[in-house]
């Protein structure tokens, strides 16, 4: 159980108070390099700049796991990652604004990219794809170019690296067509397909995305992730503790302490039952000072993950703490399934 690095706020403080809540109530710590790939870099094996060194620096305290997820996508998911250098999602230069997902530039520059990454940070768990299926959902013949990537990948990084855990993450709203521009895809399927080249079967769940998600979850809402008899993690998750609107977006998620707690308990309850490998809420600590500070219409997509957090941004538990802790305290231990 354990949290990824998301900061409450842009400063030291707000990083110091997320890091601490995770590091006292998880036992795994999530890094996740999802705002662009060094392709021109990674393609020539060339030193990364120092923002890449920077992040692949990290190293999980202890006794505590490490998750590291890399996506080959932009942060929209409907095309490549973009470019980073010396900061995230620079634009792409040429000639990759016009490779393809499956070129053989892209090809060896993100095995190239997930080699250096896995050999530097030496991760418990790799992802090499981060709610891969939504691109399915917005391009069916861009997803076909993914798949092609991902076999590959994976394939490669398993020949050296045989007994590391890789695998690509299901966003479930997506795959359950709770999601509007996922209503004509054919998820199981090609979901099913890509899970011959997967070791678990991950899954990224915000249930308050979506209005025609039970606010009260059936019991027997993820009983489908058992058919692909697989171990299973969810990567990231969360539930909003309060409503949020996002104006420029023209809607509002519900959300309060009583919708965060049952959330947390019945997705606890279910990887107990299920003998989930690991799961991953989002944020340790809500991040409403961080939002505070970026533009309106950065500040509203920022606003959709503010309140996930088990303790509020001055470190108030909040009710769902009492239910994670209980879970992590008693320090259940999964099946192995590799």
């Amino acid at each position: 159980m354990g949290f990824s690095q998301w900061p409450a706020d842009l400063t030291n403080e707000g990083i110091t108070i997320a890091r601490e809540y995770a590091e006292a109530h998880g036992d795994i710590v999530s890094v996740m390099f999802i705002g662009g790939i060094p392709w021109q870099e990674a393609l020539d094996g060339k030193p990364f700049s120092k923002d890449v060194q920077d992040n692949m620096s990290y190293r999980p305290p202890a006794g505590k796991k490490l998750l590291l997820a890399i996506s080959p996508l932009n942060k929209d998911k409907r095309d490549l990652a973009l470019y980073w250098g010396d900061s995230e999602n620079q634009p792409l230069p040429k000639p990759w604004d016009k490779e393809p997902l499956n070129s053989p530039r892209v090809k060896k520059a993100f095995l190239n990219f997930v080699q250096r990454a896995v050999e530097t940070m030496h991760p418990d768990y790799l992802a090499i794809g981060v709610e891969s299926n939504v691109l399915l959902s917005r391009d069916h013949a861009k997803w076909q170019q993914l798949k092609e990537l991902h076999r590959e990948t994976y394939s490669a990084i398993k020949k050296i690296h045989s007994t590391l855990p890789v695998f690509f993450s299901t966003e479930v709203l997506h795959y359950k067509r709770f999601a509007r521009d996922a209503k004509g895809s054919d998820q199981e399927k090609e979901v099913a397909d890509l899970m011959r080249y997967s070791d678990f079967f991950a899954m990224s769940l915000y249930p308050y995305m979506s209005p025609e998600v039970p606010r009260i979850i059936p019991q027997n809402f993820l009983d489908f992730a058992k058919r692909f008899k697989k171990g299973i993690a969810v990567t990231e998750s969360g539930m909003s503790s309060r409503n949020v609107e996002l104006k420029s977006y023209g809607t509002v998620l519900y959300g309060s302490d009583a919708d965060q707690t049952r959330f947390t308990e019945f997705l606890l309850k279910t990887a107990e039952r299920d003998s989930y490998e690991f799961v991953i809420n989002f944020a340790s600590t809500d991040s409403d000072r961080l939002v505070s500070r970026l533009r309106p219409q950065m500040a509203d997509l920022a606003r959709i993950w503010a309140y996930i957090g088990m303790q509020t941004s001055d470190r108030r538990p909040k009710p769902a703490s009492a239910v994670w802790n209980g879970f992590f305290g008693a320090k259940y231990q999964p099946a192995k399934w590799w």
